[in-house]
């Protein structure tokens, strides 16, 4: 990373850390450690390299003990000269907080016969994904090492202590941490209650907010993303390829956390100030995103109130949420062109929720029953939303809807006419819409004000008096009138329209600043808008279900589950539907089953079949049915929990095939231990220019060096083009000691068969020719597919257990598929059931392995 990324984050006016300049070390390379109190706790691991200080956030602090494997997050380059850096990064600066050193000294590349120079030694490893060196520090000292992990996010690595003289078990950076230490005493100012706090910390907090409404809040921004809109829709429905959310009544904001934090309503109206509430929370986030939601105030008794937040000014203390329903792009992508269950997967993991920012959930089909709850909670309504739709901004589409309870509108106020008797400001304001392009009077509201805010809205309407009405046809009044420019927009409630557009008994809600004028159009034209849109949903629902096996409702392990959809096709050269594939599940479930019980599942979902777009989801919604198992674990990359979903019976497998789960990929260990796998994989898996042929080669050999150590392993066909060896180890060892003893096995075949195979991970360095002896997907949270289950591949073939003998050249990996594997499976019985069983002595297999050397 450049040091323009290092000087695009932070403001030198603001800010006492030092400008990006590169500079080198006169003799030794140099590392430093910084403790560091921004939004979390972190310590800042920084290596010298080419005139800057590589560096790596690691959430938990450097250990000396080798068990340890710290997680560690590469960030941007920093300048040499923040090697000395201390001191307070003030609120609104990019890392605010406090800093301290922790740790420096010099360092050097653990390869001391490398033909290179330290420098560029390093360099190599860094560029290789795993460096090795050795510190000389004052608290660290010794060999570690910096490995990038596989399969994970580009900037996630691990900081690992290599077992040397100066290794020591159950170390903890924070009990090595100074007692006079100046984050401590930052860390524990925060924690004392706000009114407590010195006023330092109050004071920068604010200029924070001053600095930003000097830039944005004394005008309308000049460019800002318009978000998308929903059209009026008369009412509820039920569709599977639909979405619904509650529609809030609140303002509608965009929170642009990409560069610098901007946070702004539909037409580009600051909220930074406004609603300092919410933007001082955005600091928490840990991701560089673009977010669009709503902000919602609640009333005393946990209703939304529009007409609270407006008032926010007099109520500094009131419950705010800002709602997010969507993300329009993370990390330098946008993701508008996604579709919206992806986004919405997508914001689920990304989002760190706040007690103010809180992810805006939904419920798929089931929109009728949804809205009747809806108006039984007395909510305004709800939005309904194409679960594939993707992202069109500045666009009212029919993709997404509104649907209301309340006859509420936006109105234009054109004028006010004189009060009568002991009133005060205004007797009634004149509104207007567009119809055609032309401003058309629709009525007059003298009520739903009270004494207060007729004055301040008299104020304001004062200030934008004209002499002639806006209006081509000028309305006829009880009243003299005083009309206004037609550029405040009020929302009303009324109990009709008549046929010549004028609302009925309106009442006044709230001022919308939110909204321009221009968008407020003729009721009579969006409703026939709607109408059409609802002759057009009404035609597709029936074409839908015209026959009653597409969708039926079944009871498995007395749990209802609704199975939708059921003549799509999953598999469109087999003509192989959704229906197909659950029937197999259900056909094979005795002996899937045990094979998934008590295992967390990453869900591979493919809604639309296996020739569409799929995505990965661990996380299980908010509105799974109650009776689907999940349990929580704690994700170190995510620093959050993830709640995964795991499948003990009949009805599950149904649930989690009806989603479009063609394949299901569990766990190595189970519940309740997750920490000491149940089996060891051996994953074969060959390159586009292997043949089948060699992969048997390479399982045969894997099983000779089994044999050679008295061990028993069982194999599968991967379904796709592998094998998949595997070694019971009856959760007796943990993840590290199974991967390593993976590994030792994987070398003893590659040295018998050094022509096919390769331990290379990089892609990029590995022959293309090789089978890669993958024995990684030993690690925590690594997942396979399950004997017996469909592969989302052309054929629908199955992941099938075989006899030793039935591995041989001429064998396929299709020859097991949907149609043929149940009745194979009656026939062999559960070939797999050993690698549940009691697990091999470890210990002697790796005697037996040094004794052969």
């Amino acid at each position: 990373m450049a040091l323009k990324d290092y000087n695009a984050k932070r403001k030198f006016d603001k800010t006492s850390e030092p400008e990006g300049k590169t500079k080198k070390s006169e003799d030794k390379l140099i590392f430093v450690i910084q403790r560091h109190a921004a939004s979390r706790l972190h310590y800042d691991f920084r290596l010298e390299m080419d005139g800057v200080l590589k560096s790596w956030a690691v959430p938990k602090g450097p250990s000396l003990d080798p068990k340890d494997k710290r997680l560690a997050m590469m960030v941007e380059d920093h300048p040499y000269d923040y090697k000395d850096f201390e001191g307070n990064i003030p609120e609104g600066n990019y890392g605010a907080g406090q800093v301290e050193i922790w740790d420096s000294g010099t360092y050097e590349p653990l390869d001391n016969n490398s033909k290179l120079s330290d420098e560029k030694e390093l360099l190599k490893e860094l560029h290789a994904g795993s460096l090795k060196f050795i510190l000389h520090g004052k608290k660290l000292k010794g060999e570690f090492a910096l490995v990038k992990m596989k399969n994970t996010e580009e900037n996630s690595w691990l900081l690992i202590k290599h077992k040397d003289d100066f290794a020591e078990s159950d170390y903890d950076a924070e009990e090595n941490t100074a007692k006079n230490s100046q984050v401590t005493k930052f860390l524990e100012e925060k924690k004392k209650p706000k009114s407590q706090q010195k006023k330092v910390v109050k004071n920068e907090t604010k200029s924070r907010f001053q600095r930003f409404n000097s830039l944005v809040d004394e005008k309308k921004l000049e460019n800002f993303i318009k978000p998308m809109l929903a059209k009026p829709h008369p009412e509820a429905f039920d569709d599977e390829d639909w979405v619904f959310e509650i529609k809030w009544d609140g303002y509608r904001a965009v929170a642009d956390l990409s560069d610098e934090l901007l946070f702004y309503s539909r037409n580009g109206i600051s909220f930074l100030s406004k609603f300092e509430k919410v933007t001082q929370d955005f600091n928490l986030q840990k991701h560089k995103m673009i977010l669009d939601g709503e902000i919602v105030a609640y009333d005393e008794n946990g209703r939304p109130n529009f007409q609270l937040l407006q008032q926010i000014g007099d109520n500094p203390d009131l419950a705010l949420v800002y709602k997010v329903f969507d993300i329009l792009w993370l990390n330098g992508h946008s993701t508008e062109e996604l579709p919206l269950i992806q986004r919405k997967e997508l914001l689920k993991e990304a989002l760190v929720e706040t007690d103010v920012i809180k992810y805006c959930d939904h419920i798929q089909e089931n929109g009728i029953s949804f809205f009747s709850q809806m108006k039984k909670m007395k909510l305004e309504g709800m939005i309904a939303k194409k679960a594939d739709s993707e992202y069109t901004e500045n666009h009212r589409t029919s993709d997404w809807l509104k649907i209301k309870f309340t006859n509420t509108e936006e109105a234009i106020i054109c004028g006010f006419t004189e009060p009568r008797g002991s009133r005060v400001g205004f007797g009634a304001l004149i509104l207007g819409k567009y119809v055609n392009g032309k401003l058309i009077y629709s009525g007059h509201t003298g009520t739903g004000f009270n004494r207060e805010s007729i004055l301040e809205l008299h104020e304001r309407l004062k200030k934008i008096v004209i002499k002639k009405s806006p209006f081509e046809t000028r309305p006829k009044t009880n009243m003299p009138v005083t009309w206004t420019q037609p550029e405040l927009v009020c929302e009303i409630k009324y109990s009709e329209i008549t046929k010549d557009g004028i609302f009925r008994h309106p009442v006044f809600v709230a001022l919308r600043e939110d909204k321009e004028p221009e968008e407020v159009k003729n009721t009579a034209e969006e409703k026939e808008e709607a109408n059409q849109n609802t002759k057009v949903m009404k035609a597709t629902a029936h074409k839908k279900t015209r026959t009653s096996e597409n969708e039926k409702e079944i009871t498995l392990n007395r749990h209802k589950v609704k199975l939708t959809n059921q003549d799509k096709i999953y598999f469109p050269k087999d003509d192989i539907t959704k229906g197909d594939v659950i029937e197999y599940y259900q056909s094979v479930a005795d002996y899937i089953l045990p094979h998934l019980k008590n295992r967390p599942l990453s869900l591979n979902r493919f809604p639309n079949g296996i020739e569409e777009q799929s995505f990965y989801q661990k996380d299980a919604s908010d509105n799974i049915p109650d009776w689907v198992k999940t349990t929580q674990v704690y994700s170190e990359s995510n620093d959050k929990y993830i709640d995964y979903i795991y499948c003990n019976d009949k009805a599950t497998l149904a649930y989690l095939n009806n989603l479009g789960c063609i394949d299901l990929n569990p766990w190595n260990s189970s519940l309740p231990d997750l920490d000491h796998p149940d089996f060891l994989v051996l994953d074969l898996d060959p390159s586009k220019k292997n043949t089948f042929d060699d992969v048997i080669e390479t399982a045969l050999q894997v099983n000779d060096v089994l044999n050679s150590i008295k061990i028993k392993g069982y194999c599968k066909t991967s379904g796709s083009t592998g094998i998949h060896v595997y070694i019971p180890m009856g959760g007796k060892y943990d993840f590290d000691q199974v991967k390593d003893f993976a590994h030792i096995l994987m070398k003893q075949v590659h040295e018998k068969l050094p022509e096919i195979t390769t331990l290379e991970r990089s892609l990029q360095k590995r022959d293309n020719n090789k089978i890669y002896l993958d024995y990684l997907q030993n690690r925590t949270g690594q997942t396979l597919a399950s004997a017996y289950s469909i592969r989302p591949k052309e054929g629908a073939s199955v992941s099938m257990p075989l006899e030793w003998n039935e591995v041989k050249a001429g064998m396929k990996p299709t020859d097991y598929n949907i149609h043929n594997a149940l009745e194979r499976i009656k026939d062999k019985g559960d070939l797999f059931k050993p690698v549940l069983g009691k697990g091999i002595d470890m210990m002697k297999a790796l005697e037996l392995l040094q004794g052969m050397e």
